[in-house]
């Protein structure tokens, strides 16, 4: 992953520090924590508090909460849908500036995941984004990064726009330039 703005810190990757004294990490917020910690970012866990939603992580000062898949074969070999992915991330809403997505071994697939991000842009566009800025879902063969406040901010003009009167004028809603064409604006990883 090439780094970008989420991130507080600026640094290269190399050797980042990992801080289990508050609580020790599941499985899936370890794998998470050792990617972050690759990348060379101060990964600690953080103490769950009662009757509070507390992300998983804090990493070089932004909160992260890790929500993760079931392997395959514990799904009986159905993958993860779009609108499974949609749900962990507004599940995550609550919890942490950035929602990462950890779905290594569950079958989801690069395009599943970037629909079901989108999905989530819709309905964020909606309900909100609570604390969640930037998302990442891991997988196996990708990694994609996405800034979900632009994302959620074009979703919600394009909402706009769809229950606008045809006698109304609509606004273009503007696209990156680099957007592949077929593709939905704003939709795509950040690099």
């Amino acid at each position: 992953m090439t780094p970008d703005q989420t991130w507080p810190c600026r640094h290269t990757p190399g050797a980042g520090t990992f801080d289990e004294s508050a609580r020790r990490a599941s499985h899936q917020e370890l794998a998470v924590a050792r990617v972050l910690q690759s990348e060379g970012h101060d990964v600690r866990t953080v103490a769950e508090r009662r009757g509070a939603r507390t992300p998983d992580l804090v990493a070089c000062g932004a909160s992260v909460e890790v929500k993760s898949f079931q392997t395959l074969a514990e799904r009986q070999g159905r993958p993860p849908s779009a609108e499974k992915v949609a749900n962990k991330l507004l599940d995550a809403r609550g919890q942490g500036a950035i929602a990462i997505v950890s779905a290594e071994g569950s079958g989801l697939g690069a395009a599943t995941a970037r629909a079901g991000y989108g999905l989530f842009c819709d309905r964020a566009a909606s309900t909100g984004l609570g604390k969640v800025r930037a998302v990442r879902i891991l997988g196996d063969g990708f990694d994609m990064s996405f800034k979900a406040v632009p994302d959620v901010r074009l979703a919600r003009q394009a909402l706009r726009s769809a229950a606008r009167p045809a006698s109304e004028p609509v606004r273009p809603v503007r696209a990156a330039a680099t957007t592949p064409a077929g593709a939905r604006p704003g939709l795509q990883p950040a690099v």
